[in-house]
């Protein structure tokens, strides 16, 4: 009686800790990648941001994490300061 017990907890546990690392494997993945990303950007190189912007990059701060994006056209331009972090990936 006492063993069919011990056995369901094993499972669960198991099933638990395959859960967590289902988990975790994955975004670890996707937040290197995305370290990545910020790291190979530069000046010319066409963005979006999270709040849907597109553009090109025109300026970068490295001092504070700022980028300067022109939202425009080339003849009209539109100059737009955004986070680091508001970057959401490489176009």
């Amino acid at each position: 009686m006492f063993e069919n017990q011990y056995v369901i907890w094993i499972i669960f546990g198991a099933l638990f800790v395959l859960m967590i690392v289902m988990t975790i494997i994955p975004q670890r993945k996707q937040k290197k990648k995305m370290q990545e990303m910020m790291s190979s950007l530069s000046i010319g190189d066409k963005i979006m941001t999270i709040g849907g912007f597109i553009g090109t990059i025109v300026d970068i701060n490295t001092e504070n994490d700022r980028f300067t994006i022109n939202v425009g056209t080339e003849e009209e331009p539109v100059k737009v300061v955004v986070l680091k972090n508001a970057i959401r990936n490489k176009i």
